[in-house]
């Protein structure tokens, strides 16, 4: 038995909590650290087409222990498998009786019908956390109907498409109309496949019928289409927005930038953490600018700014940084600067060009940081 005191052994567990092979090592020397040690080794739990039924037969089991230190279950199937494996809406009675559970990750679970996002409704009610990846919904409808039934969800990721082209947030035979989201919902990230341009359009309107607090939001594969939908979102979204990450596609215009975006720029004025990613262009360039130069500076929020620059097929040797530095250094409470440049046409001398055209009054106040990676155009 260990004669550590208990402070001691909390801190050496959380120091190997990432090696769960020496943690149950540890637990077979003494049962007090296997107490100890359960919620970190038992925590997580990913089920895959060929162990699931093993989890099953285990979790019927009269000798398993372990089910209530899980607390984050995740789901994940081959991503281009969409014929075999375990039927979802099969399973998802089976996973009843997690009282612990707090997170529900889902990765390329084909396709979610109705009746299955009722039977997840019924077993998954007061999860906080919840990751939908590569799997798609008969619409949107039932894809909010499903958010809004989560009332404890704080934290939203999905990369998710549709089977039917529909538009708003109409109701669909079988499915009321959905309530407004959860107001417990914190943590935002979106990304739809293209083609769905509506259908991001009716998920961004609902979240916007009664705006949750959100302080984190992510939006992914931006097409110039879209950018109507979420330049209206931003304008809903009030002061509680803190960290904001914007993946625009390579073929956003100067125009889409200025005529959709820009407007709504002035509901950011308390975004502390901003990220962007989109093509470098030119007829890209001088729209990133003047996003940048548009952003309120007063009051002066903004803390990190991190660009990602997808700069293939552009010669960026000698490219004028001088627009982009201006419409920095009006961000007075800006601390660090990140940029990311992924370019097959790119030489090493760039990263000390782009250093070199730093202000020098800006620089003496935050930390630039300038990462290159070159790959294959």
């Amino acid at each position: 038995m260990s004669t550590l005191p208990l402070e001691l052994e909390d801190l050496i567990i959380d120091h190997i909590r990432g090696d769960k092979k020496t943690m149950a090592s540890c637990g077979l020397v003494s049962r007090a650290w296997l107490q100890l040690s359960r919620p970190n080794l038992f925590g997580s739990v990913t089920l895959r087409d060929h162990t699931y039924k093993d989890f099953l037969r285990l979790k019927a089991s009269r000798r398993c222990t372990f089910i209530p230190s899980i607390r984050t279950l995740s789901i994940s199937r081959p991503e281009m498998d969409t014929l075999y494996g375990m039927d979802f809406t099969e399973l998802i009675p089976k996973l009843a009786g997690f009282p612990s559970l707090l997170s529900l990750r889902v990765f390329y679970v084909c396709y979610l019908s109705a009746d299955s996002v009722n039977k997840f409704l019924a077993v998954f009610h007061d999860i906080t956390q919840l990751h939908i990846h590569g799997t798609t919904f008969e619409a949107p409808h039932h894809l909010i109907a499903l958010l809004a039934r989560l009332p404890r969800l704080e934290m939203l990721t999905v990369r998710t498409m549709f089977r039917t082209p529909a538009t708003g947030i109409q109701k669909l035979p079988g499915l009321p109309m959905p309530p407004d989201p959860p107001r417990s919902l914190q943590v935002v990230g979106l990304h739809l496949e293209y083609g769905y341009t509506s259908l991001f359009g009716s998920i961004l309107k609902w979240i916007a019928k009664g705006p949750p607090p959100i302080r984190t939001l992510r939006l992914s594969g931006i097409w110039p289409d879209e950018l109507p939908y979420v330049g209206n979102h931003l304008r809903t979204l009030g002061p509680t927005l803190r960290d904001l990450d914007l993946h625009l596609v390579s073929s956003t215009s100067s125009q889409a930038v200025t005529e959709n975006l820009t407007p709504h720029l002035a509901c950011l004025a308390h975004v502390a953490h901003l990220t962007v990613r989109v093509g470098i262009g030119n007829r890209h360039w001088n729209a990133y600018c003047a996003l940048l130069a548009a952003l309120p500076h007063e009051p002066a929020a903004l803390e990190t700014l991190t660009i990602f620059l997808d700069g293939h097929w552009v010669y960026l040797d000698g490219h004028d940084w001088v627009p982009f530095y201006a419409a920095v250094h009006v961000h007075t409470q800006l601390r660090l600067l990140r940029i990311r440049v992924d370019s097959g046409l790119f030489s090493s001398w760039a990263v000390k060009e782009i250093l070199s055209q730093v202000d020098p009054e800006f620089a003496a106040r935050a930390s630039v940081e300038v990462e290159l990676s070159i790959g294959e155009p």
